[in-house]
């Protein structure tokens, strides 16, 4: 078997199971979500050099995501228009992406210490884990995010192997172009358009929607590509055949979760019309 036929027929079955417990709206859903973050976590640690700094880094992110929740459960069992933590921690970890975005280029030219893998860590992966109280809360938000970042990994894909010609970050990620991103900023925010067509919704929210899904994915795909470079790792495990591991899967993922769950408090707070993400 190819190694193109494992990774999709590996990321069909994780895909399927998960959307299945969540939609189905078990709690076993929640369990396999929390489960499969803490394997995210511990393939993070991976990326450090030295052992004292795992251990550091284990304890801090234990520690924020005890208290951030908290909060955030506070806002969903009471939520009212002044509870605005949850809104400004996803702000600013949206915003994180753009900054990632910005200065990706010149990433590949440095040697990350424990100290940035570890800043990076818990800026990257506290608010996306926290986001999942949100996300979790509809059955359809974890089918929206997942399909919408799939068209984008799709397209970015196809695109690049039937156009792509000019490389983005040779030295970290040789197989990206700059065709197959134009080709994603092209094809995920259509489809968004067509989908918000056919439900009768905001056709300009649902193609800002695409074009932010498409853009931040391909950081995250980047950023844990550095990562991984960084350290001189190929994969980040090999718990997922064809694929690696569940960073490897799920780095686009990862990296739209708090965008997403800012998105759908933004759709509470102001009333977007997005309501059939709640069927």
């Amino acid at each position: 078997m190819s190694k193109l036929n494992k990774r999709f027929i590996s990321a069909i079955v994780m895909i399927s199971i998960f959307l299945y417990l969540i939609y189905d709206a078990s709690i076993l859903g929640v369990i396999f979500a929390e489960l499969i973050f803490s394997i995210v976590f511990w393939e993070y640690l991976g990326f450090f050099k030295k052992k004292k700094n795992k251990i550091i880094f284990t304890i801090v992110f234990i520690f924020l995501n005890v208290i951030f929740p908290l909060l955030i459960i506070n806002f969903i069992t009471r939520p009212s228009t002044d509870s605005i933590f949850p809104i400004f921690i996803f702000s600013i970890a949206s915003f994180i992406w753009i900054l990632i975005g910005i200065t990706i280029f010149r990433f590949d030219k440095e040697h990350w210490s424990d100290l940035k893998v570890a800043c990076l860590g818990i800026l990257v992966l506290t608010p996306a884990m926290d986001s999942l109280f949100i996300i979790l809360s509809q059955p359809m938000y974890p089918l929206l995010i997942i399909g919408t970042v799939s068209i984008a990994d799709t397209a970015a894909y196809f695109f690049g192997k039937k156009f792509g010609k000019t490389l983005i970050i040779p030295k970290v990620s040789p197989g990206k172009t700059v065709e197959g991103f134009v080709g994603s900023l092209i094809v995920t925010p259509f489809v968004t358009m067509i989908s918000a067509i056919i439900f009768n919704l905001n056709i300009f929210h649902f193609i800002f929607f695409g074009i932010a899904i498409a853009l931040i994915s391909f950081f995250g795909d980047v950023f844990f590509s550095l990562l991984k470079r960084n350290k001189g790792m190929k994969d980040s495990s090999d718990l997922i055949p064809g694929h690696g591991g569940f960073i490897d899967l799920l780095d686009g993922t990862i990296a739209v979760l708090p965008f997403f769950a800012l998105s759908a408090l933004m759709v509470f707070l102001l009333g977007f019309n997005f309501s059939w993400i709640t069927f």
